[in-house]
């Protein structure tokens, strides 16, 4: 692993996990703000290329924002507005979906299914569309939340169905056959063998697609509770293995390139917002809902689903790695770092930051942690 950008949803190898710099230090007392900006209200990650920062946020008005910063400083490059609504259902409303970067493209997807492909470096818009439209489907009820998927020549989205679209024309290359309600993740593509699979989840299960043409070629049914699910499947094993996680269960499922078949669940283990990471054969994550203190965090063999360590009453959190280090950021806006180790739960250093709600994945470039809150506050630091 090699110090890199985070370009899209769940990071350069699309596992929550990079590579740190060169003397990283994970103890947060030696890290300093470098600079932070407010971005509007919602749940953006914050994504990097090329010294550039992005993510997305809405006025609490009538207007989406794209925005676009150099990663060093916090200069203000470029913004993109549009007409939008909040969508402030049991929550403080504002984008779901995280800005993918491909080469000089930026691709976005809106709360209410607006699809965009800009410039990366000047924010002009090159092409737009409308997963509404596309689908034949109203907006779901806490708005679309798939960020969008880089494979070979399209950008992949998830709404209940998965639609490719050509990413130089926005044309539509393929709409997957089988309509069900939309969950809110994003799909995730792998190989097995010499074959290109797309793992996606949706409100009563997880399907895999052919990535090529979007047939269904294995299903497994497990509903959710409330039809909230904003869970990105964990591949493991190259692909012989699938982990998922929703508010109604977990299990790791078997794939043959055909079927789907359980290798263990538990129906304790639950979690509808935040992933988990893989590290060397454990599971990282969190077990418990939102918006409690009740939520525990946890290890666990991703094979046979052994329990390695819990820390209860942990509160919810999202997680990522860099390196070995699991950088976790709490609702309640708290940065903590400890050792991804299965032999025990240490805590090396932990900082309260932002106020709550935190819901979003921090992000770690090129020796910068960006996070923010469900406000729109965006913090970035860097080693003092």
């Amino acid at each position: 692993m090699t110090a890199e950008d985070w370009p899209h949803w769940l990071g350069p190898n699309a596992n929550n996990r990079v590579a740190p710099t060169d003397g990283f230090d994970p103890n947060l007392n030696n890290w300093k703000i470098a600079w932070q900006a407010e971005v509007g209200l919602g749940y953006s990650t914050v994504t990097t290329s090329d010294g550039r920062a992005y993510t997305m946020g809405h006025d609490g008005d009538s207007k989406e924002t794209v925005l676009c910063f150099k990663a060093s400083n916090g200069e203000k490059i470029w913004e993109y507005s549009y007409d939008g609504a909040l969508l402030p259902k049991m929550h403080a409303g504002g984008p779901n979906a995280s800005v993918t970067i491909s080469e000089n493209y930026a691709y976005t997807v809106g709360k209410e299914g607006q699809v965009f492909c800009l410039n990366a470096r000047s924010g002009k818009r090159i092409w737009s569309a409308n997963l509404t439209e596309l689908l034949n489907m109203k907006v779901p009820n806490w708005g679309f939340g798939s960020s969008p998927v880089e494979y070979e020549s399209d950008i992949l989205i998830t709404a209940g169905r998965t639609i490719a679209l050509d990413k130089e024309t926005g044309k539509t290359s393929w709409i997957s056959n089988e309509e069900r309600k939309a969950g809110y993740g994003s799909p995730i593509v792998f190989s097995r063998g010499s074959d290109d699979y797309i793992a996606t989840m949706d409100t009563s299960g997880l399907s895999i697609l052919n990535a090529n043409n979007g047939k269904e070629i294995a299903r497994y049914d497990q509903r959710v509770k409330f039809g909230v699910n904003a869970t990105t499947p964990v591949i493991i094993d190259d692909g012989e293995s699938i982990f998922f996680y929703t508010n109604s269960n977990s299990e790791v499922l078997s794939f043959d390139g055909k079927s789907l078949r359980s290798q263990w669940g538990d129906r304790k283990l639950q979690n509808a917002l935040s992933g988990s990471v893989l590290i060397e054969g454990a599971l990282y994550g969190i077990d418990g809902m939102h918006k409690t203190r009740k939520a525990s965090l946890f290890s666990r063999d991703a094979s046979t689903g052994e329990v390695y360590w819990t820390v209860p009453k942990y509160g919810f959190a999202s997680l990522i790695a860099v390196g070995d280090t699991l950088l976790i950021l709490t609702e309640a806006g708290e940065l903590v770092t400890a050792p991804a180790s299965p032999k025990r739960y240490t805590e090396i250093s932990r900082r309260k930051l932002l106020d709550p709600i935190c819901w979003t994945n921090p992000t770690y470039a090129n020796g910068r942690i960006f996070i923010r809150n469900e406000q729109g506050t965006l913090i970035v630091l860097e080693e003092a």
